[in-house]
């Protein structure tokens, strides 16, 4: 059995804005597949989604150019 992660959100968030564009779209997609993998059974999948939504929040933002 998996053990589950636990995620330090406001640690989180700043370490996407250190990640290169590449780094920040290959978690996005890890991370995704890692989720629908575990649907049902590993208690990681709320970890794995929280990693998509962050990554994907600093893309838009430095998309909006703040």
């Amino acid at each position: 059995m998996a053990v589950k992660k636990q995620m330090n959100h406001s640690e989180y968030m700043r370490k996407t804005r250190t990640m290169s564009e590449s780094s920040l779209r290959y978690v996005i997609e890890d991370a995704r597949q890692a989720a629908e993998a575990g649907k049902g059974w590993n208690p990681n999948v709320g970890y794995y989604l929280d990693e998509v939504h962050y990554c994907a929040m600093e893309l838009k933002r430095r998309k909006s150019g703040k």
